[in-house]
């Protein structure tokens, strides 16, 4: 940050716009949101103010309970910033469901057929089947790109459709298919080696270094996007591919750079969620963090390190639920109508936003 321009005369004027986009819109989108949230549960029957306040102290009222929100604001942060850097540099991924799926799955194809044939330390466990997931997840998103480059398909429509391939698949290989467990009592993967398996960092709390990670990647790309070449051509060809190209930047070349870096994001963030929780992989091993991801990229305003804040509360929404259920008695099902709503105040704002835009450059 320069520091100088800030104590420079009418600074507060120049900073105004800076400060709109980043605090104040989401600020007001969130207001908007839980005043809104707040009608629809009290018209249910139940106290908001009761009801917040349970999900609060579950949330972050003890030890346990952040650790509990840190562990589950884990895959909405890596699948947003998947999400956050694709629609940051122009493309629209909708993929990072069906690329975090592919991330899981390819590493419990290691955890449960290949790590059995290499050294039984974590040390060589963990970052290979981190990387299968990587390829796994970035491979997914350059299918789109190829489609986009060479055909012209519109990645919306191929992402989605690729969401279905992998929730498909993944459902193939464990009920029936060649990962289901060797007993076939269910739908399920055997258990990952445990050499694969990520450790808990405070017994017997469940937090993880997936955790550390993901905000350390947070923090690393937002100084590529903003602070490198490398950044500065991504989102150039988003923001003015046109521009891009006559200045020497290749389209297709960063094309397929974000595709990659965007589908490897929610592939890591599949590989972490199950080599540090789940036991196996299932059917439903996602309740839709990729869809969610819109949701907490778009509130942060498609900035990395400010999806660390947004991940955090859709984490927090996810553990108050059970408060909400056991305190006050509401169903948790009520979480998914907040995220829902929240969402709905996202779009509207960022629709308003764009036509505003839109109509300046054309005045």
């Amino acid at each position: 940050m320069n520091y100088s321009s800030v104590i420079e005369g009418n600074s507060h004027i120049k900073n105004w716009p800076h400060l709109k986009n980043w605090v104040l819109m989401p600020l007001l989108i969130l207001i908007c949101a839980f005043l809104t949230n707040a009608i629809v549960i009290f018209f249910c029957g139940y106290n908001p103010i009761r009801t917040y306040i349970a999900a609060l102290n579950v949330s972050f009222g003890s030890p346990s309970g952040i650790g509990e929100t840190l562990v589950k604001s884990t895959p909405f942060l890596m699948t947003g910033l998947s999400v956050a850097i694709a629609f940051r540099c122009g493309i629209w991924n909708i993929g990072a469901e069906g690329q975090f799926l592919l991330g899981a799955l390819a590493a419990t194809w290691f955890g449960t057929k290949l790590a059995a044939y290499l050294p039984h330390t974590a040390w060589i466990g963990i970052p290979i089947g981190i990387g299968f997931s990587i390829v796994a997840g970035g491979m997914c998103g350059l299918i789109s790109a190829v489609l986009k480059i060479t055909r012209g398909v519109n990645e919306v429509i191929s992402t989605i459709m690729l969401n279905y391939i992998a929730i498909n698949l993944v459902s193939a290989m464990v009920d029936g298919g060649p990962l289901q467990e060797a007993a076939k009592t269910g739908s399920q993967s055997n258990p990952l080696y445990e050499w694969v398996k990520l450790p808990r960092l405070f017994e017997p709390h469940r937090i993880h270094p997936g955790i550390i990670l993901a905000v350390i990647l947070a923090v690393v790309l937002t100084y590529v996007l903003f602070r490198t070449t490398f950044g500065y051509r991504l989102r150039a060809v988003g923001e003015g591919p046109e521009a891009a190209q006559a200045a020497g930047i290749s389209i297709t070349r960063n094309t397929l750079y974000v595709f990659f870096l965007s589908g490897a994001l929610a592939g890591l963030g599949g590989a972490i969620e199950l080599m540090a929780l789940a036991p196996h992989l299932t059917k439903n091993f996602s309740p839709g963090y990729g869809y969610t991801a819109i949701a907490v990229a778009l509130l942060a305003r498609l900035n990395p390190l400010a999806t660390v804040a947004s991940a955090l509360l859709f984490g927090a929404l996810t553990q108050g639920a059970f408060g909400m259920e056991a305190e006050v008695g509401i169903s948790g099902k009520i979480t998914w109508m907040m995220q829902a709503i929240i969402l709905m105040f996202v779009v509207a704002a960022t629709s308003l936003n764009y036509f505003q835009s839109k109509r300046s450059s054309e005045s």
